[in-house]
């Protein structure tokens, strides 16, 4: 882990954007409940077709985009990143650069993590579609970034 490198500020700031992660699958979710309309579960057979993340700053009350600069904003510094998402599939992503990675790289990380491994997550039968409020990204001992996703 010598060649990893990490802004702490900056990844304070990446682990505080909102965002919500769109999965599309091969067939409709549906509310697990009458009496719980936004809590999704997917058929059993449902297979992931498409992962989509949206980032955004919540600041004042109201959600705005992202700038330039705090795209380019670099987390970390390292040749390659792994991840983990909702399930246990790792997944390694190389930095564009070679060198570092920034937000925007992360979360585009973070979005071919999920398209990669949410297949293999499960809820209630069927692949995770529940849990897709992103909050953050945490390294874990084995050297492995986790991402954890709230609902």
């Amino acid at each position: 882990m010598s060649d990893l490198s990490v802004d702490e500020e900056a990844l304070e700031f990446f682990n505080g954007l909102s965002g919500q992660l769109a999965v599309e699958l091969t067939e409709p979710a549906h509310s697990i409940s009458e009496n719980l309309p936004g809590n999704l579960v997917a058929p059993t057979g449902a297979r992931v077709k498409q992962v989509s993340l949206e980032l955004r700053v919540f600041e004042e009350d109201d959600f705005r985009d992202l700038s330039e600069e705090e795209w380019s904003r670099v987390v970390i510094r390292a040749p390659s990143v792994r991840m983990r998402g909702e399930s246990e599939v790792v997944v390694e992503h190389p930095a564009p650069d070679g060198n570092a990675f920034t937000v925007r790289d992360l979360g585009e990380a973070v979005a071919k993590t999920e398209r990669q491994g949410r297949d293999e997550s499960e809820w209630f039968g069927g692949v995770d579609v529940h849990h897709v409020f992103f909050e953050g990204i945490s390294l874990e001992d084995d050297g492995v970034w986790s991402i954890c996703w709230g609902s």
